[in-house]
């Protein structure tokens, strides 16, 4: 797999070429797969209005509406400031570089699980045990 990244304030983007597929994903083979991510709601619009436009076009992308992203979000101290963010930041980059096992995907045991779990029969349960549905509710 070749890559390429390109990254300003706020909004990241990759592009990687798909190779070495297994049989059933064979249909990826050669394909260049192009990702953004974005946080805070200006680089959400920035990146949408370039899909709307068609001056970009993604196969996946990711919007995270906290300003440096989600480490400054939901479940952390209210009152925090960008040093205090950086700082966070910095210390989860470095212990998760520091781990053995960094990625979901390359856990055997996950992976094992996750795939006779959600194969054949148990498709169904398992996309309504894994997956997050959401119901519009009355403002209160």
């Amino acid at each position: 797999m070749s890559t390429s990244s390109a990254a300003c304030q706020g909004v990241k983007e990759l592009s990687f070429t798909v190779t070495g597929t297994l049989p059933e994903w064979s249909f990826l083979e050669g394909v260049t797969m192009e990702l953004a991510v974005a946080h805070g709601l200006g680089n959400a619009r920035q990146v949408m209005e370039s899909i709307k436009s068609g001056a970009k076009h993604y196969h996946f992308v990711e919007i995270m509406t906290c300003p440096g992203g989600c480490i400054g979000g939901g479940g952390q101290p209210r009152l925090t400031t960008n040093k205090v963010r950086q700082a966070r930041i910095s210390a989860i980059y470095k212990e998760d570089e520091g781990k053995k096992l960094r990625k979901s995907h390359d856990n055997r045991r996950s992976s094992r699980y996750t795939a006779n779990f959600s194969l054949r029969r148990w498709a169904r349960k398992s996309h309504h045990l894994l997956h997050t549905g959401y119901t519009k509710r009355e403002r209160v």
